[in-house]
Order: structure tokens, then sequence, then C-alpha cells
């Protein structure tokens, strides 16, 4: 009786060891520069000869399209730990090996290279691993050790070679209980929260899963990255970078200077400048300026405008901290940060930091003057959207904190706004300045190469040296210098009314060259422009002018730079042309009114619908439907992820809008309401968490 039990015992021990070790190597498909695509367990990821050995295969394909392939099988001991492996003790694994081998030589199988590698727990004698690799290198070996391999593996001395030259032998691997402290080990590097017990019995049983539906055996970063509560690598990346891209750009009298300032600094930098200064543009040229030993990132708060959107918010650690880890990541200097439903704001500031040491440290080892550069583009935006959602924005946060050795880090504002990012005194304020008459100059021969520097001088005046008030003017396509000019007006002012003047101008004109009966249209797409949340589908604009869409699309055209179309979305190129439309436009709260009953019977179908409505209903004064809505199931879209976020965002919206009313009794309720929902969805979410295998059956069943 005592045998069986040891003898099931060990049986189970070797179980978790090989479950343990392979929920490891799944960790792999984590790093971004790992060429592994999936893994497979119990088998190949096809029938073939001899699989029966085969306990893992690992699948990779490289950027040139090479594949490899490599296939284990682990061996775990607890009674004859100390009685090393020899070759019969490996009689069924090389007969099984050499069947691949010989049935992949068979088939055009297209690896570029096939290994095959025992991990044990136990020590492999080393004559035996001197007699492999003496056979692969066909040198002469003891002749029993010979005639014993070819006689498993059937193979001639030729095919042994190549054969031996592909085996891989690892012993002296942790057993099972050291399997577990290393998956530990492993994991504290991904996450900046705490890891406890369930998700590393999440990441065995993705193990197991597999081993019970050997039909269905296949691993994939997807399936790796939902034990984390991660539904796509998508989340990795939140906030990615959304600059223009401009085919040419004016290098900036300052850049040398800014970018020595950079180099030179040791405590956070603000370089501020007001709107049109082109902060963005040289922000990304300073980014692309340095050595190619330093390494420069550039995370962008304003997002093409998207920064004030609930669902494409950019201002918390959670955005930018995991967005800068994994672009790091990405360039092989720091391990991923894996975001979790639990993550906490003060756990990512260390995670984060710690990762900028690990990147700067990296980059030092190959260059003691090689430098990380993190660079904040509009993070007085990013401050601006916190205050508005009532969030803490990491920006203000970060410039509390001391920067690692070797690590720079330069946030960009406008003046009026570095207030924002309660900046102590010993913070570094440079200022950028306006296009002077060399840069307006080479400015204005991209459209007229043969300008000349009185142009150059006259245009400068007249546009205040602002590049975006230039950038406008240029894109007019006016068919002359003089004709340029003159649209500028007799004497250049500040750089808002000209902006506010350009714009006025190329609406005109829209209006002017269509008939009387059409130019109402434009007043209605420019009313909707400026009264919806960014970005705005093209459809729901046209829903709400009473415009077909083909009108506003032709007016976005017409209207040129100051607008984006992109996916078929609009937003606003920048802030003074979205201040300008609202300031002009302004719609009544009729016309909100107007806008809501339009668009109401389309909110199931539109998230964007779902989620702009609380912001209408508060514009138009109906705030007893905007607490009925929030307290309510009604008007959400039929995505059930979707729906459940919009859901607690509209409860937020409604409590926050309940006390500015100071409705307290309505702004418990909504409390209460939201709380049961975040509840209810912290208690699902650890469910799914902590029973990894529901998550499975939930995605088989749909």
């Amino acid at each position: 009786m005592v045998e069986t039990y040891n003898s099931v015992s060990c049986s189970r021990e070797g179980d978790i060891f090989h479950y343990r070790w392979a929920a490891r190597r799944c960790l792999k498909l984590l790093d971004f520069n790992t060429t592994l695509e999936y893994i497979t367990i119990e088998g190949p990821s096809e029938p073939i000869e001899g699989e029966l050995v085969i306990d893992v295969a690992e699948y990779s394909c490289d950027i040139n399209s090479n594949k490899s392939v490599e296939y284990f099988q682990l061996k775990h001991s607890t009674v004859q730990l100390h009685n090393a492996f020899i070759l019969s003790n490996f009689k069924n694994t090389f007969e099984g090996f050499a069947k691949v081998f010989k049935a992949l030589k068979q088939t055009n199988h297209g690896y570029q290279s096939i290994k095959f590698t025992i991990i044990t727990n136990r020590q492999i004698r080393a004559d035996f691993k001197e007699n492999i690799h003496k056979l692969s290198k066909d040198e002469i070996v003891d002749s029993r050790f010979k005639a014993t391999i070819k006689r498993y593996t059937k193979l001639s001395d030729n095919e042994l070679m190549t054969f031996c030259q592909s085996i891989n032998l690892e012993d002296g691997e942790g057993n099972y209980d050291a399997q577990k402290h290393e998956i530990h080990k492993e994991l504290v590097t991904l996450t900046s929260s705490v890891i406890d017990n369930s998700i590393i019995n999440n990441l065995v049983d993705l193990v197991w899963g597999k081993v019970v539906t050997p039909k269905k055996n296949k691993i994939i970063l997807e399936d790796v990255l939902k034990i984390f509560g991660v539904s796509s690598e998508k989340e990795l990346f939140p906030a990615p970078p959304l600059f223009e891209k401009l085919d040419g750009y004016v290098q900036r009298k300052q850049h040398i200077k800014l970018r020595t300032a950079i180099l030179g600094a040791i405590k956070p930098i603000i370089i501020n400048a007001g709107g049109g200064a082109g902060k963005s543009i040289v922000c990304c040229q300073l980014a692309a300026d340095f050595s190619k030993d330093s390494v420069a990132i550039t995370y962008d708060c304003f997002g093409g405008g998207q920064y004030r959107k609930p669902s494409a918010k950019r201002h918390r650690a959670s955005d930018a901290f995991i967005q800068i880890s994994n672009e790091l990541a990405q360039k092989g200097l720091s391990d991923p940060l894996i975001p979790r439903v639990y993550d906490q704001d003060d756990r990512l500031m260390r995670s984060f930091l710690q990762r900028l040491k690990s990147a700067a440290d990296s980059l030092k080892q190959h260059n003691s003057a090689a430098t990380l550069i993190i660079m904040f583009d509009a993070a007085d935006n990013a401050e601006m959207a916190a205050n508005e959602a009532g969030d803490i924005c990491f920006a203000s946060q970060l410039l509390k904190e001391d920067v690692p050795e070797g690590c720079r880090i330069v946030f960009f504002s406008r003046p009026e706004r570095v207030n924002l990012l309660k900046p102590t005194s010993s913070i570094l304020r440079l200022t950028l300045q306006p296009f002077d008459k060399n840069e307006t100059l080479e400015h204005l021969k991209t459209k007229f190469p043969d300008a000349s520097l009185a142009d150059g001088v006259e245009f400068m005046r007249l546009t205040d040296g602002n590049p975006r008030v230039q950038a406008n003017a240029l894109s007019l396509d006016e068919d002359s210098i003089r004709k340029l000019l003159l649209s500028l007006g007799p004497l250049g002012t500040t750089v808002n009314d000209l902006i506010e003047l350009q714009l006025e101008k190329a609406v005109t004109k829209i209006k002017e060259d269509i008939p009387d009966s059409f130019q109402e249209y434009v007043d209605a797409i420019c009313t909707g422009l400026a009264n919806l949340p960014p970005f705005i589908p093209i459809n729901i604009l046209s829903a709400v002018a009473g415009v077909e869409i083909e009108k506003v699309a032709s007016f976005v055209s017409d209207l040129g730079r100051p607008l984006w179309l992109t996916d078929n979305a609009i937003q606003f190129r920048d802030e003074p042309t979205e201040t300008w439309f609202r300031n002009k436009f302004s719609a009544t709260t009729e016309q909100i009114s107007q806008y809501i009953s339009k668009l109401k019977p389309l909110a199931n179908e539109f998230p964007y619908i779902a989620e702009v409505l609380p912001s209408l209903l508060l514009q138009a004064e109906q705030y007893d439907e905007l607490i009925e809505l929030a307290l309510s199931d009604d008007l959400l879209p039929e995505n059930p992820i979707n729906a459940r976020n919009i859901r607690v965002y509209r409860l937020q919206f409604a409590f926050k809008a309940a006390l500015k009313q100071k409705q307290y009794a309505d702004a418990t309720k909504l409390a209460f309401r939201a709380g049961e929902e975040v509840a209810g969805d912290t208690r699902q979410l650890k469910l799914l968490f902590e029973n990894i295998g529901l998550i499975n059956n939930l995605y088989n069943f749909i």
C-alpha cells in the first residue's frame, strides 16, 4: 500500500512539474521581441509519428518568415533524484524523437530549424552528454553507446549525426516546487500588482486545460493575456501616439539648444509655448535627433483630440505608464508591463520608474553616454482632462519623483497652463520661440520656392511668426505670394485673432462657392461640430445636422487643414480651431434637445451616442432625464462590454452633475447604484481571475 501511494504521489509531482514548467514557457509569449508564435501541450500541432513522446512543442517564426520548432520531453524524479540518467533511461524518448525526425525529413515541413530537448530536474551523466556531442561532430565515440542509440533510432551514421546536432539535454532544472517559485518571480516582473496564488494557478490551469482537450492543445498570446484580464494586445498599448504626420518640416533655430538642455538636465524640464507654436512637431523632431545609442519615447497626451473622450483617456497612470513601458519593452530595454484591473497608481509609478532605470542602465551598457529621454507632449491637456473627469493626472505626480540616473523627462505645455503641472521652483522651464525670419522664409518656400527674404519678413510680421497660422495660410492654396499676404490682412494681431480670421474666411469662402439655398447646411454642420464631443462619426454628424453624409464629407474636404477625417470620424486639428467653432456656433438648449431626439433611437446601435447622451442632456438642461437615464439600463449599446463601461460612465457623470446642482438625494441614489455596478464588476472579474477555466468555457460557448 505504501509503495502504491508513493508511486501515485511521484506521478502527481511529475505532472505538476510538467504543468508549471510549461506555464513558465507560456510567459515567453509576452516578450514583444520573441519569435515564438504558439505553444502546444501534450503533442505537436499536427499528427506525426512519434508524437507521444512530445510533452511541449514551441513554434517560432522570425521577421524573415523562417520557421522553427522545438520539441520537449520533461522528466521529473523524486525517489531517484541523485541517480544520474543514462542512455537506457531514454530508450522510449529517443525512439519517439527519431520517428518525428524521420517523419519531418520525409515531408516538406518548412522548418529551418528543428530541435529536440529533454528537460529534467535530475542529472544526466557527463559521458552521456559527451557522447551525444561527439556524435553531432561525427567524432569517434564508445562503440556500445553508438550501437545502442542506433538501435533506438534506426538512423544511418549521417542521419544520426544530424539528429544529434538537434538534441539538447538540460538537466538540473528545479523540481515541481521550485517551478512555482520561478513562476512567481517571472510574474512579478510583468505587472505592478501583487502576485497571489490565483494568477499562478490560473496560468497552470491554462496548461492543464490543453492536456484534457488534446484537439485544442495550442496556446497563443491572447490565451496568456486572458490570465491577466487583458482581452487583446491592444490593451498593452492603451494610448498610442496620434501625432500628425508631416512630409516636410522646418528645423528650428532653437533645436540644438533645446537638445543640449535636455541632455544636461538631471531634473524634469518643462518646455512651454503658446498655441500653434509647434510644440508637438518640435517634440517629435527632438525625439528623432538623439544619437543612435540613445532612445527617446514621446507620449501624446492630446491624442488627436481624443484625450477628453471617456473611452480614450490618456491622463491616468494606467494609460501613460503602461504605454511607455511597453514601448520600451518593444525595444528590448525592459520587461513588459501588463495591466490588471486592480492596478494602483503608486504601484504603477514604482513599476514605471523601475523600468526607466532598467532601460537607462541597459543603454549605458553599450554606450556610457547613451541617454533615455521620455517626452510628454501636451501635458497640460492631460491635467485638464483629469480635472474635468475628477481624476488624478500622472504628469503632476511624476514631476514630484526623482528621475532615474541616465534618464531625462520633458513636459510640453502652454505657458498659461504650466501651473496645472504644479512644478516646483527647481524645475527648469524653457520657452519655444515663434519662427524667426529665416525659419519663416524656409516655411514659405515649401509652397513658393522663389520667395524672397522680404517676402519672408512680411509673412512673419503678418503671422506673428506662428507656425500654425502660417500652415493654415499656406493650406489655402493661393496662387501667388501677394494673394497669400493679402489674405492675412494689413496688420498681424494676436495669434488667436489670426487663427479666427483664417477660419472665418475659410467657412465664408465655402458658403460663397455654393448656391444660397444650400448655405444653411454649412451652419448646421458647423453647429454639430461645435457641440458634439470628439471624435464625431460622420454618419452621426449627418444625422444631427440633417445633411447628407456626402455633403458633410465635402465640407470637411473644402475646409481643409483645420479638420481631420480619419476612420469616418471628424476631429478638430487643434484647440484654437475647436475654441473658434464652439464660440461661433454654440447651440441653444433647444437645438441640443433636437439633437437628443434625433440621436436617442440610434443609441443601441452606436456606442458613441450612448456615451455622449449624458453630456447633451446636461447641456439641454434636462437634468431629470439625465438622472433617470443613469439609473436605468435604457439606451445602451448591444455589446455587453461597451454597455457596462458606458453604464458606469454615465452614473459617474450624473453623480458629479447632481453634486454641482446640490441635488444630494439624487447624488446618494446614484452613488449607491454606481457602487452596486462597480462591486458587481469586481466580483465578476475576481471570479473569472480565480477560475480561469470559466473564461475558456465562456469563449468556447461564444
